[in-house]
């Protein structure tokens, strides 16, 4: 799909605040974290990067498939938003090309990479992990192998969902490949040494038969390939998983924390799910959609007090009827205090003298007793998956994340206030409170 070269240009809108945060975002993003494998390079050295984008030596990265997915999945949310969606379709297609890349590029279909260089002839023995050689017409690059549950939970599937209307022949490509990939290895990941990725387990007995996030992901994808693919014999494999292994039942606890650990990556991951899942159950009224429901108002229930934008934005986008609007203007007045700067800079002096917790929290790291503002907090990669309590941070300014983080908030937020009514029209409408959890909506 050829777009015009006028595309780089970006057009805020002028009623919007945050508009202009957007575009800076984005122009950041297009000039040194997109190359043109069109793959998100999340995290780069500003000291190297252009150099990098010419030769194709880019940074060692493990989580390629779940920003280029998050990636590929906002710009085609923002194309169903704008009056005007060639910028937005720009971008999805950019995105949509990285995340054929990242499977083509292994040589078995259904498996993604989890990160790419090009020039293989450079020495790769100083990477971590494990790197094999490009597939077939993929010789000049190298990939990392080992891919996890969590790049299709929070990539690949959210861009299906999002992106299949526009794109319905590049999305029935990939998902029924993974499909294909998961029916032919018992829902296992296997890398093309033979061996099954650590965390490439989305069987029914993932984790003891209690890993609810593998096994909904496997889920989603047959449900999403027999959806796009409605010859193929994709429904009978979801009806195998939905009925007699019972795993969206069983889903209905799908981020279980044990003793009060939090992962917020798992809340990610439950919630790219369930927006690949929950509107199409709905609209083929599918016998999963009351748990689908349930374990959607649990994820939200976990997170209600994290202030995540991207997360409650969503929640109102999947649940529009009983969102409060209060939860939507918390979200904007975080995303108006979100800061530009997305390097390792040193921590602002006030992070210091923030209380901090007796206990420490995942991997021992330092946690504050309250929220950290936004403004004080040590970038990440992508807020969204990062705890809101982190005090601890590396000073590396020559280090760049994207704004990615903000820009798929943004345009989540903006869907949500468009779907979400005002109080007055709620009331009109005999919404007073929200329905019981798994209830189905008339």
């Amino acid at each position: 799909m050829a777009f015009p070269a006028s595309v780089g240009a970006d057009r805020g809108s002028a009623a919007d605040p945050l508009a202009e945060k957007a575009s800076i975002f984005r122009r950041q993003m297009l000039a040194r974290h997109v190359p043109k494998e069109g793959v998100v390079l999340y995290r780069v050295d500003l000291r190297t990067i252009q150099e990098d984008l010419e030769r194709g030596t880019y940074p060692y990265l493990a989580d390629t498939p779940t920003f280029t997915g998050i990636w590929a999945a906002t710009a085609c949310t923002r194309a169903e938003l704008e009056a005007d969606p060639t910028q937005a379709l720009h971008d999805a297609d950019q995105a949509l090309t990285g995340l054929e890349s990242l499977m083509a590029v292994t040589g078995v279909p259904g498996l993604m990479a989890r990160g790419i260089r090009r020039d293989a002839g450079r020495d790769v023995s100083g990477l971590r992990g494990t790197w094999f050689p490009g597939g077939l017409g993929w010789e000049a690059y190298v990939w990392k192998g080992d891919v996890s549950m969590d790049q299709y939970a929070n990539g690949l599937l959210p861009a299906v969902a999002e992106c299949a209307q526009r794109f319905p022949d590049r999305m029935r490509a990939l998902i029924t490949q993974v499909a294909r990939h998961l029916v032919e290895n018992d829902l296992q990941l296997i890398d093309p040494d033979g061996r099954r990725t650590r965390f490439g387990d989305l069987s029914p007995r993932s984790g003891f038969g209690l890993n609810s996030i593998a096994q909904l992901t496997a889920y989603a994808a047959f449900v999403w390939a027999a959806e796009l693919d409605p010859e193929g014999s994709w429904a009978e494999h979801r009806d195998r998983l939905r009925d007699r292994a019972r795993v969206v039942a069983r889903g209905r606890r799908t981020n279980l924390r044990v003793l009060g650990i939090i992962n917020h990556s798992n809340d990610l991951m439950a919630f790219g799910l369930y927006r690949a899942l929950v509107p199409l159950a709905e609209r083929q009224r599918d016998p999963a959609y009351a748990d689908l429901r349930h374990g959607l108002a649990r994820a939200t229930l976990l997170v209600r007090d994290d202030g995540n934008a991207y997360l409650d934005a969503l929640g109102c986008v999947l649940e529009p009827a009983t969102c409060d609007r209060g939860v939507l203007e918390r979200a904007r007045s975080f995303l108006e205090r979100f800061p530009l700067e997305k390097r390792r800079v040193a921590p602002p002096a006030e992070l210091a003298a923030i209380p901090r917790r007796w206990i420490p929290g995942r991997k021992l790291k330092s946690l504050a007793r309250d929220l950290v503002p936004i403004e004080l907090r040590p970038p990440s990669t992508f807020e969204w998956k990062s705890s809101p309590y982190r005090l601890d941070g590396t000073t590396e300014p020559h280090v760049q994340m994207t704004g990615l983080d903000f820009l798929a908030a943004y345009w989540a937020l903006r869907r949500a206030e468009a779907l979400v009514p005002t109080g007055a029209a709620r009331f009109e409408a005999g919404q007073q409170g929200p329905p019981l959890a798994g209830a189905r909506r008339p």
